[in-house]
């Protein structure tokens, strides 16, 4: 068993509010789009304002985790395997917390086979992705790349090894 260190105890903190901030960011960004005059806030789209926070979080979360994997590499590759993961644990979490809502929220619509429950992934997979590109907004890129930075910077890191 691994012996509990300080700098294990900071990292867990540093991971569990870096997640807090991206989940709020993320929820933040699409409210302020939707907050407009005219704007209509239907039952379907604010689940979905609910999906991407948590998303958000997740895709944090599992990206602190797996930065590790990058901790002994140069700046640049932290940053690109953050931003990679990021993005990518970010689509997948979204599409599969909507496939989970509609399961729960809509049980009879959904087919149950093991076929149908793949392409309602699939299509929920698409629908969060086109959810979030459409229109395009700049907010999500820069933030994005400011939770790559920031994995970058503070996440974890390792021994730097030498080669000879």
């Amino acid at each position: 068993m691994e012996k509990v260190t300080f700098n294990n105890i900071v990292g867990f903190v540093l991971a569990v509010a870096f997640a807090v901030v991206m989940a709020i960011c993320m929820w933040a960004v699409l409210v302020g789009d939707y907050m407009q005059p005219n704007s209509v806030l239907n039952e379907t789209t604010r689940h979905t304002l609910q999906i991407v926070g948590y998303a958000g979080g997740l895709a944090a979360l599992v990206a602190w985790w797996v930065q590790q994997f990058a901790a002994s590499r140069g700046f640049l590759v932290r940053f690109l395997f953050a931003l990679f993961i990021f993005v990518v644990a970010f689509c997948s979490f979204g599409g599969l917390l909507r496939v989970l809502y509609l399961m729960f929220a809509y049980p009879n619509q959904l087919d149950w086979s093991l076929s149908g429950l793949y392409w309602s992934s699939l299509s929920d997979f698409y629908s969060f992705v086109l959810f979030m590109l459409v229109p395009p907004r700049p907010a999500y890129a820069a933030l994005m790349l400011a939770a790559a930075l920031y994995l970058a910077i503070f996440g974890p890191r390792g021994p730097k090894t030498i080669r000879a």
